[in-house]
């Protein structure tokens, strides 16, 4: 994960993937940055599945994903980053952890993949960005952050997305009342989006890793 900030300072660079910083804001309700650094430097990942999510890679092997520019909000290490790269994207990855931006950094270089990896808060991004993306992924950052930063979500992907692209996103339904991850159904995801997306797909996935049986909500959203 997942989430916030601003100033930016640049870590690192390796030829074609550049890293950048930010500042260290809290989401109302939703772990701090510093928190989610804890769980990088223990190694405390539980929601990492080690590969990209199976309901997005069933996609592509059904030819529902196009290669265009993506962007991947709250990319974690990255597994979703790495596998569209390898299958012709552009793909611009967010996250304000320092630990996933490195690993992920890491891992682009090593597969000589090209790609963008932002230090820095999905929130905030320039408006050079607006409008600058065909496809958004969206995979355990809609449920890392505080349900009163979905309409934000919204409007950032709104703006970031050109009109007629697509948001296609793995929606948690965890039936806790407590978070991250917040409880996400699909009432939630209509009611959030419905007004800048027309959602074109929104049903349980039956290719879930196991662990999430019956939990994700697999939607195909299109920007109006």
């Amino acid at each position: 994960m997942k989430g916030g900030c601003n100033r930016y300072s640049k870590l690192f660079f390796n030829p074609g993937t550049r890293v950048m910083g930010e500042k260290n804001n809290q989401p109302e309700g939703g772990y701090s940055q510093k928190d989610w650094e804890r769980h990088y430097e223990t190694d405390d990942l539980h929601w990492d599945l080690g590969k990209a999510a199976p309901p997005f890679v069933r996609l592509w092997q059904e030819k529902n994903i196009s290669p265009g520019n993506a962007i991947v909000p709250g990319c974690g290490r990255g597994h979703e980053v790495l596998f569209l790269a390898e299958r012709g994207f552009q793909v611009t990855a967010v996250d304000f952890s320092r630990g996933a931006v490195e690993f992920l950094t890491t891992a682009l270089a090593k597969r000589a993949f090209g790609g963008r990896v932002l230090h820095q808060d999905f929130f905030e991004l320039d408006p050079a960005y607006d409008n600058s993306f065909d496809l958004l992924l969206e995979h355990t950052f809609f449920c890392a952050i505080s349900p009163a930063m979905r309409k934000q979500y919204v409007a950032t992907a709104g703006r970031l997305l050109k009109p007629g692209s697509l948001l296609i996103g793995l929606f948690y339904e965890t039936g806790e009342k407590d978070g991250p991850p917040f409880n996400t159904t699909r009432k939630d995801v209509v009611d959030n989006f419905f007004e800048q997306f027309t959602i074109e797909r929104l049903d349980k996935t039956r290719h879930s890793a196991e662990r999430r049986q019956g939990k994700e909500w697999l939607g195909i959203l299109r920007r109006k």
